[in-house]
């Protein structure tokens, strides 16, 4: 007996503390059902903040009652959360954070049904609009860009489920962190985020002066400065005051210029100097970007696609997850660029002829045959009228060519001038883009290839035919040799469609983990980030 009486002095004595006590719970309950109810009446807004996903949070508590969902130290789990989700390129004051540790602290100091009520709501709308932003990404695609078609929120489950499975679980921040992409892209450019903000918060990296390209084996008065730079970034070891370009510094400069998709030639020119001179906080800037593209995608592919990446100007197939086969592409230059968008990939053509398209008729066509009458005829393109007999292109008025209804088809049988190649694939979309080999392979070894019209050209397309092919009938890379030396034209339909992705993305993850950054031969990437740090 002796112990109890000062127990029950120690119990009245301990204070109320991590919002344990407070409220019972069926007055919390009832303050919930109010304000979740009035909601539509009251432009959903909550302890002054606009619940952004009010037809969710109302599911979600009508599931459950309307019995309040975080209790207890689960509140400060989900805002220390909600902290964390800068690591994923995301803004902590777009999920409530300042008015939830507001709430908190009001909490402990001494709390009631409604402030209760409003914590528990305000939870929930940033546990959705987190979760939702980080698989599907914060930013709606098709507002900057509206050709993009993809959706990774398709066929996804009801985020106030989400909600639900996260509450349910025994704790709360290890069920966010599992809701994260787990893709070896994504977790890469978190890790690369991490990096470039750890440098960039201790002064980052020097500038490195400008001058005239540096070869290996030569001195220069900037070579220190470039020895300190690679230093801070991981390409070479401790910095000297050397001024000497020797071995050591040229396997660093030739591992910078591959990570950053530059020709690892060894040289110091203004596109490798250009290169070292973007702050570190402007490449996490950029891996924000990417981040967030790669939200957009990624929730959406299989194990089966064929990945086109257009600032690296490289297409891969991906097979059971793993990248089975690569190719160096030449893509839309700056005034007709490459769109990306995803379709799927239903015929393989062979010894294709091309079509000349309208654009190209209107802007290159119709001027060569106003110089040269032969224009047409020395390219091998002949001009057909809507019946679909040849006509002679002397007799066609070129001054009005760029009318919307010109009514002549031109045409370019296969051969080896074709500019398809030996081999297109089709996939159906509106912007008449499709994949295809090239007679033009030594532009491959250009660094920046914007050279089409907007088709992705291929460097090894025929490769791809046959990996597409491999187990399809009679369709062995015998047969496709025979069928591409015939020179006739034959379409075959993939008995298995596959998706076709098209992505800008400048900045890449290799399977093993390597980090690549790319220019933006588009410009398209402070858009993206604009609308990241714009307040939603």
């Amino acid at each position: 007996m002796r112990f109890i009486v000062p127990l029950l002095a120690a119990l009245t004595l301990a204070p109320m503390g991590c919002g344990d006590s407070g409220p019972a719970s069926g007055e919390v309950t009832k303050s919930v059902r109010t304000r979740v109810q009035s909601l539509p009446k009251t432009a959903a807004v909550v302890y002054r903040e606009p619940v952004r996903n009010a037809k969710a949070v109302q599911r979600f508590y009508e599931a459950r009652q309307f019995k309040h969902a975080w209790r207890g130290r689960r509140a400060e789990d989900v805002v220390k959360a909600i902290r964390d989700i800068e690591g994923d390129g995301l803004t902590p004051a777009d999920y409530h954070l300042a008015a939830l540790e507001r709430l908190i602290q009001e909490r402990e100091k001494s709390t009631n049904a409604k402030l209760e009520g409003d914590l528990d709501i305000l939870v929930t709308d940033a546990v959705i609009e987190m979760i939702d932003d980080v698989r599907y990404g914060r930013v709606r695609p098709n507002l900057l860009n509206p050709k993009w078609n993809m959706d990774p929120r398709e066929n996804a489950p009801p985020m106030e489920k989400e909600a639900a499975r996260i509450a349910a679980a025994s704790s709360v921040g290890d069920a966010i962190a599992a809701a994260k992409p787990n893709h070896f892209i994504y977790r890469g450019l978190v890790r690369a985020l991490a990096q470039l903000r750890e440098i960039s918060a201790h002064g980052g990296w020097p500038a490195v002066p400008s001058g005239k390209p540096i070869k290996p084996g030569v001195t220069d008065p900037r070579i220190p400065a470039i020895r300190a730079r690679l230093a801070v970034s991981g390409e070479a070891g401790a910095p000297s005051n050397s001024t000497n370009y020797d071995p050591g510094l040229r396997k660093a400069v030739e591992l910078f210029q591959t990570r950053h998709r530059l020709d690892a030639n060894g040289i110091i020119d203004k596109d490798v100097v250009d290169a070292m001179n973007v702050s570190a906080a402007d490449r996490a800037g950029q891996v924000r970007v990417n981040l967030e593209r790669a939200r957009w995608v990624l929730g959406g592919l299989g194990d089966e696609f064929i990945l086109v990446n257009l600032p690296a100007f490289k297409a891969y197939l991906i097979r059971g997850g793993n990248n089975i086969w690569e190719s160096r592409t030449q893509i839309g230059e700056e005034a007709k660029q490459t769109p990306s968008f995803t379709a799927t990939m239903k015929t393989v053509v062979f010894n294709p002829d091309w079509t000349v398209p309208p654009m190209i008729i209107a802007e290159e066509v119709a001027e060569g045959m106003q110089k040269d009458r032969n224009w047409l005829a020395s390219k091998g393109i002949v001009a057909v009228d809507k019946d679909n007999q040849e006509v002679d292109p002397g007799s066609i008025d070129w001054g009005n060519a760029a009318d919307g209804d010109f009514p002549y088809t031109l045409r370019q049988p296969p051969g080896v001038d074709n500019p398809l190649g030996r081999v297109k694939f089709l996939f159906p979309n509106k912007y008449s883009i499709y994949l295809h080999d090239t007679p033009s392979q030594t532009k491959f070894e250009a660094e920046r290839r914007t050279f089409s019209h907007g088709c992705i050209r291929l460097e090894n397309a025929l490769e791809l035919a046959k990996l597409l092919l491999s187990g399809q009938g009679s369709w062995s890379g015998g047969k496709i040799d025979q069928v591409v030396e015939s020179g006739e034209t034959e379409n075959v339909e993939l008995s298995h469609p596959l998706p076709v992705v098209i992505v800008y993305w400048t900045v890449s993850v290799g399977a093993s983990g390597e980090i690549r950054y790319m220019r933006d031969i588009y410009d398209l990437d402070q858009s993206v980030l604009n609308a990241l740090n714009r307040s939603m």
